[in-house]
């Protein structure tokens, strides 16, 4: 199914009280990470937005969401499956590897900072269903690493000497949506090294390609290079956007055929080993 559930448990200390203030904010929160991700890996032509199915202010507080379609007509399964699954993944790993998801801003750094603190006040734990066993769980000691490992990340992330800045250049990533980013015509790339980049589009590109529906059969996934000016963050380890002048198809290299380039007779019938040894001696003329 297309939801998620979200139960909010009170602190043992506090005896089964709960702020509904605080419990109603965490769940919040957790929205903005499915809102967070679903920008940098939902498809635009699969839209969706997260609508309240029911809530429960009895202990535990407890909400379920269900992803509704922009468009009724188009299946947004998939692309909601690849959301939940990029959270979960992401929270699993910023909390037991202190690495962060591509999805993953700043933003969405301070949002993660704020549930895990209310887990070491007041929240006893936060479990986030995912569907079909998929839970992560939130407690003290998991709220303690998550905020050690955002620390740790922002003092990397916020290094003054290398701040946020531009450069000419290709980006190369496989084509994986069409739509539009800050308003303006836009792809998005998925890139081995930055995940999931958006490409603005210059004019002249829109013109020699067509309409958005143009630009996805010539190019969706293609393995491209994105020539243009490349918009990095502060600390130059993520890519914001790339305003694209250019656009490339990188042929893919067809596989080695190893049966080509066999030479049976390349050792003159000597075993490999014995081969390399009158090879160091000098003894092969």
């Amino acid at each position: 199914m297309d939801r998620v559930v979200i139960t909010i448990h009170p602190a043992p200390s506090d005896e089964g009280l709960l702020s509904v203030a605080d419990a109603m904010q965490q769940v919040l929160d957790s929205m903005r990470l499915f809102e967070d991700a679903q920008n940098a890996l939902g498809d635009p032509r699969e839209n969706f937005e997260w609508k309240l199915e029911k809530a429960s202010t009895n202990s535990p507080f407890t909400v379920v969401a269900i992803a509704q379609p922009l468009n009724p007509t188009v299946d947004v399964s998939a692309s909601v499956r690849r959301v939940k699954e990029g959270v979960a993944d992401g929270i699993r790993n910023l909390i037991s590897r202190g690495a962060t998801a591509p999805w993953m801003t700043q933003g969405s750094l301070a949002v993660a900072t704020c549930i895990f603190a209310r887990n070491r006040n007041g929240i006893g734990e936060t479990d986030i269903d995912f569907d079909q066993g998929n839970v992560v769980s939130i407690r003290r000691e998991q709220a303690d690493a998550g905020i050690r490992a955002i620390e740790s990340i922002n003092v990397m992330m916020l290094d003054q000497d290398i701040p946020a800045r531009q450069s000419f250049g290709e980006i190369e990533g496989v084509m994986v949506a069409v739509g539009r980013y800050r308003n303006r015509p836009a792809i998005q790339i998925r890139t081995e090294l930055y995940g999931f980049v958006w490409c603005s589009l210059q004019k002249s590109l829109i013109d020699q390609f067509g309409s958005e529906h143009a630009m996805s059969e010539v190019w969706e996934g293609k393995t491209i290079g994105v020539q243009g000016r490349v918009n990095y963050a502060i600390g130059g380890r993520k890519i914001t956007f790339i305003e694209a002048f250019d656009i490339r198809e990188i042929a893919a290299v067809p596989p080695l055929d190893l049966e080509s380039v066999l030479d049976p007779n390349f050792t003159a019938g000597m075993d490999p080993h014995e081969y390399l040894e009158k090879l160091h001696e000098g003894q092969l003329g």
